[in-house]
């Protein structure tokens, strides 16, 4: 047969899929994924019919490839509230979920052999999203160090890093799998760090809902001499809690919009009409449901954090806590030990290469009772094959 291109041979196969099949396999009655990144909210908005006058489009038309003006103008209106400055509808370029915003950001930056530094632990998919469009990822460890000590000096870590086929750095904040959150002098570092080097910011904003800062969520952009530099990647998937609608958004700097549409257009074409007009009528949700969603996840939080017996990271947002497995002694058998007592949790590998000896916990994935459960099981395995024991 013809041989194969690029196989992405750089991508391992996902450790996720042997989670799920020991919990499918397991005779525990009553599984419990700790290991997707998920709430139990229902979705704010489900899949309807409208007329073309509500949202300047019909359900059968194919929408343009930087998605449907009215979506855009409401992005754009809900950005220039957040950030205090105005956000033209040019700069808004919806796309099919946070990845695909990624994806088409690097696309367009990037030429092969080019360098994306991670901040990590990071987002599981990032660096095969950068191999993927011909680039090198280079993960710089500093969420772990900033969750111990918020004095660590990650600006050096990351200048250390900096060689000259850097281009961009990414990151996510609040910090998937960790929960930290960088603040408004971090992002400031990171920002005259990003502009002494000349480099791109992608800042992912996947769990912009659920900063538990005291001022909530902080956009990048806003932070002075960022906006110019900064991608900045929102996804309905967690906010609206309609991750099947694959629906999430791009705002750009300035003189972007062409060439991100481009790619988009030859990646995608366009995000499916229905699923744009479905986060058209989810951006109408109430502010103090949204309040109340974000609520419920912090006490999750302070619920897994009273409950767990094992060392993990201190949650300032997001959904998420990295267990330190390091005196249990193995991570992987740690994870397949829980997937068999029917507890899911994702391996620390996946977020970065410095991370075997970890693993995530989602605290919202299931209900309150059941996460308690699981919780209960995960530490009496710990404490059994533990070092310390």
């Amino acid at each position: 047969m013809p041989s194969f291109g690029r196989t992405l041979s750089e991508i391992p196969p996902s450790p996720l899929v042997t989670v799920d099949r020991l919990l499918r396999a397991g005779a525990h009655a009553e599984p419990v994924p700790l290991q997707q990144g998920k709430t139990v909210f229902e979705p704010c908005a489900r899949p309807g019919t409208w007329e073309r006058a509500e949202f300047g489009i019909a359900a059968h038309e194919h929408a343009p490839p930087a998605g449907v003006p009215a979506l855009r103008s409401a992005f754009a209106d809900m950005a220039s509230r957040r950030r205090g400055t105005a956000v033209d509808p040019g700069q808004v370029l919806v796309t099919s979920g946070a990845t695909h915003a990624i994806a088409v950001t690097l696309h367009a930056i990037l030429s092969p052999g080019d360098e994306v530094l991670i901040l990590s632990p990071q987002w599981l998919f990032a660096t095969g999203l950068v191999w993927a469009a011909g680039g090198t990822p280079r993960e710089v460890p500093v969420f772990l160090e900033l969750s111990e000590d918020p004095a660590f000096d990650f600006i050096a870590a990351i200048e250390r890093a900096v060689g000259p086929r850097t281009r961009a750095i990414y990151f996510n904040n609040p910090n998937n799998p960790t929960g930290f959150r960088l603040d408004e002098r971090a992002l400031g570092a990171l920002a005259e760090l990003a502009a002494r080097h000349d480099l791109w910011l992608i800042a992912d904003n996947a769990y912009e809902n659920y900063d538990f800062g005291d001022g909530g969520f902080l956009d990048t952009a806003t932070v002075p001499g960022a906006a110019e530099r900064t991608f900045s990647v929102h996804s309905c998937s967690k906010t609206y809690a309609m991750p099947g609608a694959r629906v999430g958004h791009l705002i750009s700097p300035p003189g972007a919009e062409e060439i991100l549409t481009k790619w988009s257009l030859h990646t995608l074409y366009s995000v499916s009409t229905a699923a744009q007009y479905t986060a058209f009528r989810a951006l109408a949700t109430p502010a103090d449901e949204l309040a109340r969603r974000r609520a419920a996840a912090e006490r999750a939080w302070r619920l897994a954090d009273a409950a767990l017996e094992i060392p993990h990271t201190r949650v300032a947002g997001g959904l998420y806590t990295f267990l330190d497995l390091s005196r249990y002694g193995d991570g992987a058998e740690f994870v397949r030990r829980c997937a068999e007592a029917g507890v899911g949790l994702a391996p620390g590998q996946v977020f970065g290469g410095h991370c075997d000896g970890w693993a995530r916990l989602c605290f919202t994935a299931a209900p309150e009772e059941a996460v308690a459960d699981a919780i209960g099981r995960i530490n009496k395995i710990y404490w059994e094959g533990g070092l310390d024991r």
